[in-house]
């Protein structure tokens, strides 16, 4: 396999330089020492909000420099929208008042390559080396032009190319029910472990027995990042919102809404109680199940955040092993009919059984599980394009000499430079869904164009499905479709190893005359 990859077939870029600070980089000592790591989260506003609203974030970065429980901020990008106030900005003025690096969220929505690459450099050089990776969520937005997102996986080819040094986190969403979308994200995974993330965190969730699935995962694999547990105290409309499938990525079962909802009908006090202490209980669970840490979404001051760790502590002496912890969580989660809250849809699906976890180090790719195979139709058009595949662009073929001269001869003139692009779009857009983009990665995903990705993502999907269904919710995901295709044909393992780069200066070319003159990018 070609271990070049795009960012080398690229000028390397040189580095800025590195602002000298005095920040203390907390969160990387917590990960490093075993320590439990806390974090405040920080949501910037809108840009077009009054400046003073970053005084909070001042007041309570301040706050928590002085207390050694929490190791800073996560600063959020682009989440109320995308003319939020720079993440990079708000990092600064988090590390100036705190004197601890902040965590930031680095989304590559609606950036381009050199646009992501550039805020990745900006935080780099302020000295600002704690970030999370991530695609982003779906815009909604309509437009002419499409919206482009950089990848996360080959944004963290980027961010180590830069500073091998810094610390990159991952993003995980385990708490998935069907087959595929829980096994992309495990097969994801495993691709960010190889490109040298650092640690991962999880999106929010509920179901324990996920995040206990993601570690017995982790620990079978013999990965040894860190995790860390995205939680989330959802109030009555955040509850209702999230209930309703309106917050991508975030699942919350009928059990579990109803529970909140009877709490509610209990009085405001008791709902608050009651919310306060499953997010205690969460954080203790966490703990009990080897995680370095909890990222708490929703809890943005200083003063909430110190009530949660209190409560933890307290209820940690309480319930030192994990099956005490067990009880008191089933205890938190009774219904007015006496059963247990089900944190998973109907017939939600495990990656293992609580009496058959794979012991650590046994693994070394992802386990067959589940039951689906690809549709006679899939498995009929993926048959037609690795044949057609093999005999025209194969070298060495006598179809792709053929091909290639062709292609060459058409590339010599404007007219036969126009005609051929005009060819590719033609035949290959109606079968494949062709934009053009000058660089045909359908080999590596079985022959499904990313392309028809709303975000065009190549190396796996975000973390925005529900129920297979994309997060744009008028499509399946393309990754379904990949990964039937390749558990068929006995390959899973190459969707956790192919690094594909991304489309970078070939957009509106023809990918027939770039694949014979050797001009795009080398998968990894």
């Amino acid at each position: 396999m070609d271990q070049n990859t795009q960012s080398e077939q690229r000028p390397v870029e040189t580095p800025a330089p590195r602002r000298k600070t005095g920040y203390r980089n907390q969160i990387r000592e917590a990960l490093q020492t075993g320590t439990f790591c806390y974090t405040l989260e920080y949501v910037p506003d809108l840009s077009s909000s009054d400046p003073h609203v970053l005084d909070e974030l001042r007041r309570n970065s301040e706050l928590l420099g002085r207390d050694p429980r929490i190791a800073g901020v996560n600063i959020g990008d682009r989440v109320k929208s995308l003319d939020s106030f720079d993440t990079v900005l708000c990092g600064r003025i988090a590390a100036d008042a705190s004197g601890k690096v902040p965590l930031l969220h680095l989304a590559g929505k609606n950036r381009t390559l050199d646009q992501a690459r550039a805020v990745i450099e900006r935080a780099l050089s302020h000295g600002l080396e704690n970030m999370l990776l991530l695609t982003g969520d779906g815009i909604m937005e309509k437009r002419a032009e499409r919206f482009r997102y950089q990848e996360s996986v080959n944004a963290i080819v980027d961010a180590k190319r830069m500073s091998p040094s810094c610390l990159v986190a991952g993003a995980i969403a385990p708490f998935k029910y069907r087959e595929e979308e829980l096994a992309n994200q495990y097969l994801k995974m495993a691709k960010k472990v190889g490109v040298g993330v650092d640690y991962l965190i999880t999106n929010c969730g509920w179901d324990m027995r996920k995040l206990e699935e993601l570690a017995w995962y982790r620990d079978a694999r013999g990965f040894r990042q860190p995790l860390v547990a995205n939680l989330l105290m959802p109030t009555m409309g955040w509850a209702r919102g999230i209930h309703a499938r309106r917050l991508p990525g975030v699942f919350m079962s009928d059990d579990l809404f109803n529970k909140i909802c009877e709490e509610h009908a209990q009085g405001r006090s008791e709902a608050k109680r009651m919310a306060w202490n499953r997010l205690a209980l969460q954080i203790v669970g966490a703990q009990l199940l080897g995680y370095a840490g909890v990222h708490m979404s929703g809890i943005e001051n200083y003063g909430d955040l110190c009530t949660a760790i209190e409560m933890t502590e307290a209820l940690a002496r309480e319930l030192p092993s994990l099956e005490l912890w067990k009880e008191a969580w089933n205890d938190a989660h009774r219904l007015s009919d006496r059963r247990v809250v089900d944190f998973a849809p109907p017939g939600g699906l495990y990656l293992f059984s609580a009496d058959a976890k794979p012991p650590p180090g046994s693994l070394n790719h992802l386990p067959e599980f589940g039951d689906v195979k690809p549709s006679d139709a899939e498995l009929t058009k993926y048959s037609r394009m690795k044949s057609l595949h093999h005999a025209v662009f194969e070298e060495g073929t006598a179809g792709a000499a053929v091909a290639g001269a062709t292609v060459r001869a058409l590339d010599k003139t404007e007219i036969g430079r126009s005609a051929l692009l005009k060819l590719e779009k033609v035949t290959k857009h109606a079968s494949l869904g062709c934009e053009t983009c000058g660089f045909c990665r359908i080999e590596y995903l079985f022959y499904n164009c990313p392309e028809t990705c709303p975000k065009g993502l190549a190396n796996g999907p975000c973390a925005g499905t529900d129920q297979n269904t994309c997060e744009f919710k008028d499509r399946e995901c393309i990754h379904n479709r990949k990964y039937r295709l390749a558990k068929s044909q006995g390959r899973l393992d190459e969707l956790e190893r192919k690094i594909v780069p991304s489309v970078e200066g070939t957009r509106g070319t023809s990918s027939w005359i770039n694949h014979f003159e050797g001009r795009t990018p080398k998968v990894r």
